[in-house]
C-alpha cells in the first residue's frame, strides 16, 4: 500500500467535529470558557460566585446571571448544568477553571485534597485509644498527638488493645477472635477521619489571631475608631472560633462511642464527610486571613486598618451583625446621650426637691 493510500484509508479530520465531553470534568463548551486564565471563584467576604476573564492588564469579572444572560448559556444546556456544579465546586475548592476536575466530594463524596502520613497515624492512634477506653469501661481525654503515641507505646496498653480487638469482634457480631474484620473497619473509620486531624491542625493557628490584636491595641492605644474596630471584631472571632470548634465537638462526640461507630460504619461516614466539607469551606476561608495576620507588620497603620476591615466584614458575614460599625457607634453614642439627659433630670428634680 503506497503512502498515498494509506492517507486516503484513514478518516479525514474533521476540524469542526465536537470534541469527546467528559462527565467527571468541567468541559465547558461555550467559547467564553475558553478564554485564558478563565476561572470561576468567591472574591474575599463574598459568598457569590463570580467568572473572571483575563483583559490584559486587567481582569473582568461577571456575576453569573450576567454570564448566562450576556452569552446565551440557556438553560437545561450541559453549559448551564456546569455552571451550578462549578457554584456548588467552590465548597470544596479555592477557584475552578474550564477542563478542571470536579471535585470528589461531588463525584463520589471522598476527599479532593491530600493529607500527610502523620495525620493519617493520628487517626488511627486516637481510634485504637478509644478502643482502649472502651474496653475499661472509661472515656479517652487524650488530644494531643505525643500523649496518644506515649500512651499506645505501653507494653500493658499494647495488651490492652488485642483484648480490645478480641472484644470487638464479639460485640460487632463476628466471630471470636475474627480480629482482621474490627482492624478493616477501623482502617477504613482512620481513613475518614485523618482529613479532620488535618484540619484540626489547620484551626490551631486561628487563635493566634486574638494575640495580635492585643498588639494591636497597645500599639493604638490612643486611636479611638482603631480601638472600636478591634473591640467589634474580637467579640465577633470569638464566635468564630466558637463555630469550628463546636463541630470539632460533635465530631468526637459522635466517634467517642467506638463500637456504636463500628456497627454503623456507612452512616458514620456519611456524617464525617458532611462535617469535613463544612470545616474545609471554613478552613479555605479563615487561611487567607490567618496568613495576613501572621504577617502584618504592627505600626503599618494603613495595612492595620485594611485587615481589620477584611476580617470584621468576613466575620459580619457569618455573625450577629446586621449592625454597622457606624451605627453600633451612633447607638453607643445615643445611649450616653440619654444616660446624661435622664442624670440631668434627676439631678434637677432633686434640686427642686430641695427647694420645696
Amino acid at each position: 500500500m503506497t503512502s498515498e493510500q494509506k492517507e486516503s484509508a484513514q478518516p479525514a479530520s474533521d476540524e469542526n467535529a465536537e470534541p469527546d465531553l467528559r462527565d467527571t470534568h468541567f468541559d465547558f463548551t461555550n467559547k467564553v470558557f475558553k478564554v485564558p486564565k478563565a476561572r470561576f471563584y468567591k472574591p474575599d467576604n463574598l459568598d457569590v460566585p463570580v467568572f473572571v476573564v483575563d483583559l490584559g492588564d486587567l481582569q473582568g469579572e461577571l456575576r453569573l446571571k450576567n454570564l448566562i444572560k450576556t452569552f446565551n448559556i440557556e438553560e437545561g444546556t450541559r453549559d448551564f448544568e456546569l455552571l451550578a456544579t462549578a457554584v456548588d465546586a467552590l465548597k470544596f475548592v479555592e477557584d475552578v477553571r474550564p477542563g478542571d476536575k470536579i471535585p470528589n466530594e461531588i463525584l463520589d463524596g471522598s476527599a479532593s485534597w491530600t493529607v500527610s502520613p502523620k495525620h493519617k497515624l493520628l487517626a488511627k492512634n486516637r481510634l485504637e485509644a478509644q478502643l482502649i477506653a472502651w474496653l475499661s469501661g472509661a472515656e479517652s481525654k487524650m488530644t494531643s498527638p505525643e500523649e496518644m503515641n506515649k500512651f499506645l507505646a505501653e507494653r500493658e496498653n499494647k495488651a490492652k488493645l488485642r483484648e480490645a480487638f478480641n472484644k470487638a469482634a464479639l460485640a460487632l457480631g463476628l466471630q471470636a477472635g475474627d480480629t482482621t474484620a474490627v482492624l478493616l473497619r477501623l482502617e477504613l473509620l482512620a481513613r475518614e477521619l485523618c482529613y479532620i486531624e488535618a484540619l484540626r491542625e489547620a484551626f490551631n493557628a486561628v487563635p493566634a489571631i486574638a494575640r495580635r490584636f492585643k498588639q494591636v491595641s497597645e500599639q493604638y492605644a490612643g486611636d479611638m475608631r482603631v480601638m472600636d474596630t478591634v473591640e467589634r471584631v474580637r467579640s465577633l472571632l470569638r464566635k468564630g472560633v466558637q463555630e469550628y470548634q463546636d463541630i470539632f465537638l460533635e465530631l468526637d462526640a459522635q466517634t467517642g462511642e467506638i463500637i456504636s461507630t463500628l456497627k454503623t460504619i456507612d452512616n458514620q461516614i456519611i456524617l464525617i464527610r458532611e462535617k469535613r466539607d463544612k470545616l474545609r469551606y471554613l478552613q479555605m476561608k479563615w487561611t487567607p486571613l490567618v496568613r495576613s495576620w501572621s504577617e502584618l507588620v504592627i505600626n503599618q497603620g494603613a495595612r492595620v486598618q485594611d485587615l481589620l476591615g477584611r476580617t470584621y466584614r468576613f466575620l459580619a458575614t457569618r455573625f450577629d451583625t446586621s449592625k454597622s460599625l457606624m451605627k453600633a457607634r451612633k447607638e453607643q453614642e445615643e445611649q450616653q446621650r440619654q444616660a446624661q439627659i435622664k442624670a440631668q433630670q434627676e439631678k434637677d428634680a432633686l434640686a427642686k426637691a430641695k427647694k420645696k
